[in-house]
C-alpha cells in the first residue's frame, strides 16, 4: 500500500488520542454485563456462567435459565495449545429437538477463525471472549473480541466477530436479511454516519478514515457480512470483513481498517438514521 499524506495525517491523529485514552483502547467496548455475571443476584433469570473445556472435553457446566424464554445458557472455553477461544453453549430449549444442532452451529462460528487464519495452535496465539448479547425464543446473538499474534507476524491484530443464530430455522441471521447493503454503504460514508461507543477524538479520526473505501466497496463487504449457514469449519475459508448483531432496535456493524487505526470500527445503525 502507498503510504500517502493523509495517511500519515490519519496515524498522527489516532496516535494522539491513543495517548489520551491509553494506548489497550479499542474502538469496541464490551458492553457492561455485570448485571447478568453475577450469581446470588435479583437477575439470576439471565445469568451467564461458565465451564471449562480443555481439548474439548468439558470438566465442569454450571448453567443458568432465562424463565420467560426457557433458554438456559453457559459460556465454554475451547483450549488448545496457544489457541484459548470462548464459546456459547445452550444447555435448555422450549424445543429440545433443536438443543444439538444449535449448539453445533454456535461451537462452528465461535472456532471458525481457526480455520480461516490458518492458525497453527503450536505457533499462533489466539486469545477469543464470548459474550452473549441476547437469548430469547428467537435468536442468541453473540459478540466475540480478541486478539491473534501469529508467528512472526511484527503486530498482533484486533479481531471482532459475530454469532447471531435463529433459534426456528437453525440458520446463521447476516446483515443481508435484514438490511439494504447499498443503503448502509451510503449511511456509512454520510454525515450521518454514528460510530458506537467510541471517544469523541477517535471518532473524528475515524470519520476522515472511513472514507478511504468507496460505496461500492462498502456495499459488497456488507453483502458478504456475517457467517453464511453453509460456511462451517472448512479449510482456508473466507472470513467475512464485516459482522453484525441487533440488540434493542439498533444494529451494530463493524467495518475494517488499518491495522494501525485498530483493525476494525463499530457503527450503530438505527431507525431514525437509516
Amino acid at each position: 500500500m502507498i503510504i500517502t499524506k493523509h495517511h500519515i495525517l490519519l496515524i498522527a491523529a489516532l496516535l494522539s488520542a491513543l495517548t489520551l485514552y491509553g494506548c489497550s483502547h479499542r474502538n469496541y467496548v464490551k458492553p457492561d454485563l455485570s448485571g447478568i455475571q453475577t450469581t446470588g443476584s435479583s437477575a439470576a433469570e439471565n445469568l451467564t456462567t461458565t465451564a471449562i473445556e480443555v481439548n474439548n472435553e468439558p470438566e465442569s457446566s454450571s448453567l443458568s435459565t432465562d424463565t420467560k424464554s426457557g433458554i438456559a445458557t453457559a459460556v465454554y472455553i475451547f483450549k488448545n495449545d496457544k489457541v484459548t477461544i470462548e464459546y456459547p453453549v445452550l444447555t435448555q430449549l422450549e424445543d429440545e429437538s433443536k438443543l444439538e444442532a444449535v449448539n453445533a452451529l454456535l461451537k462452528n462460528n465461535a472456532l471458525e477463525i481457526i480455520n480461516a487464519y490458518s492458525i497453527d495452535p503450536a505457533k499462533d496465539s489466539l486469545t477469543v471472549s464470548a459474550d452473549i448479547i441476547s437469548a430469547d425464543r428467537n435468536r442468541v446473538s453473540v459478540v466475540y473480541t480478541g486478539m491473534l499474534s501469529v508467528d512472526g507476524a511484527a503486530h498482533p491484530t484486533n479481531l471482532y466477530y459475530t454469532s447471531v443464530v435463529d433459534l426456528k430455522t437453525l440458520q446463521n441471521i447476516r446483515l443481508s436479511d435484514y438490511v439494504d447493503p447499498k443503503l448502509l454503504a451510503q449511511y456509512v460514508l454520510s454525515d450521518q454516519c454514528k460510530f458506537y461507543q467510541t471517544s469523541a477524538e477517535l471518532t473524528s479520526v475515524l470519520m476522515d478514515a472511513r472514507t478511504s473505501m468507496d460505496s461500492g466497496t462498502y456495499t459488497s463487504i456488507f453483502q458478504d457480512a456475517d457467517f453464511s449457514s453453509g460456511q462451517s469449519q472448512k479449510e482456508n475459508s473466507v472470513f467475512p470483513e464485516s459482522f453484525s448483531y441487533e440488540d434493542k432496535g439498533t444494529i451494530i456493524v463493524s467495518i475494517p481498517l488499518p491495522h494501525a487505526l485498530g483493525d476494525f470500527a463499530l457503527i450503530e445503525y438505527t431507525p431514525e438514521t437509516k
